[in-house]
């Protein structure tokens, strides 16, 4: 029972630093110790073994969940792979955060210019515009851009920001209510399962 009470409370302190931008897919860079307020990844800065793989002509998959307020969600992606606040950022594209919930946003990095063996950097920034705090919160990606995908049209979700499957925000559908206590220990238990092997290694 301790180990339990234990586990749910490291948990607890894992979620805290996702709690204004919960990431559900795919896996980011900086895992659930970053620090979300620390620009320009959530102190993820350099490279790391989550690497998704994004096919050409084909959609790939960002699964978010802004925790409260409104505000605009910002995709960018850098062609260095360490990344800098004096690093070049190429804009993709926003997506409107009229309330808290799950927000899925398709990216064709072909669309952008981008081919077929390069390696960049995805940089997600929720702008939150609501009251007068005006706070940003960051978290980035690894992106590889191949000829054919082995991630991208089923991103593995990543246990920061929970198991659900969420719904399509960029297209103006109704926010996912995600509160609960049932919800509340799913994720809390997937995140401390989550920071207990990533220890291990």
């Amino acid at each position: 029972m301790k180990f339990f009470t234990g586990l749910v409370a490291a948990a607890a302190i894992a979620q805290g630093a996702f709690a204004h931008m919960g990431v559900i897919a795919p896996k980011p860079r900086s895992g659930v110790v970053a620090d979300e307020l620390l620009a320009p990844c959530g102190g993820g800065n350099t490279l790391t073994k989550n690497v998704t793989t994004a096919a050409v002509g084909t959609s790939t998959l960002f699964s978010l969940k802004p925790g409260h307020g409104q505000g605009t969600l910002i995709f960018n992606y850098f062609t260095d792979l360490t990344v800098t606040n004096d690093t070049k950022a190429t804009l993709l594209q926003q997506v409107d955060i009229p309330t808290p919930g799950i927000y899925n946003t398709t990216i064709d990095f072909s669309k952008h210019g981008l081919k077929a063996g390069q390696n960049i950097v995805v940089q997600a920034v929720y702008d939150m515009t609501e009251g007068s705090d005006n706070e940003k919160f960051y978290v980035c990606f690894d992106v590889a851009v191949a000829d054919s995908a082995s991630a991208s049209a089923d991103a593995e979700p990543s246990s920061e920001g929970g198991a659900e499957s969420g719904l399509d925000k960029s297209s103006a559908a109704k926010p996912k209510s995600t509160t609960g206590s049932a919800s509340t220990l799913t994720v809390a238990v997937g995140s401390a399962v989550f920071m207990l092997l990533a220890a291990a290694f």
